[in-house]
């Protein structure tokens, strides 16, 4: 078309990603929880660089329904 300039896209600056950090359970409390007592409702999935057990995962979850099964 004529008179229609294409103009080139401006690539948005690279930002430098930050590391995260995962919460971690006390190790005592951790080795004292029956990860059994706790039922996931929300179906999360582990980060690919989250380094915690899914029992620990359950264990911290605010979203876990605990006594479920009583």
């Amino acid at each position: 078309m004529e008179g229609h300039e294409v103009k080139a896209s401006k690539k948005p600056a690279a930002v430098e990603a930050k590391p995260i950090t995962f919460t971690r359970a006390d190790p005592v409390a951790l080795a004292a929880f029956d990860p059994r007592s706790k039922l996931c409702t929300m179906n999360c999935g582990p980060h690919a660089q989250d380094p915690r057990t899914e029992a620990e995962c359950r264990f911290l979850c605010p979203e876990c329904v605990e006594e479920w099964n009583q």
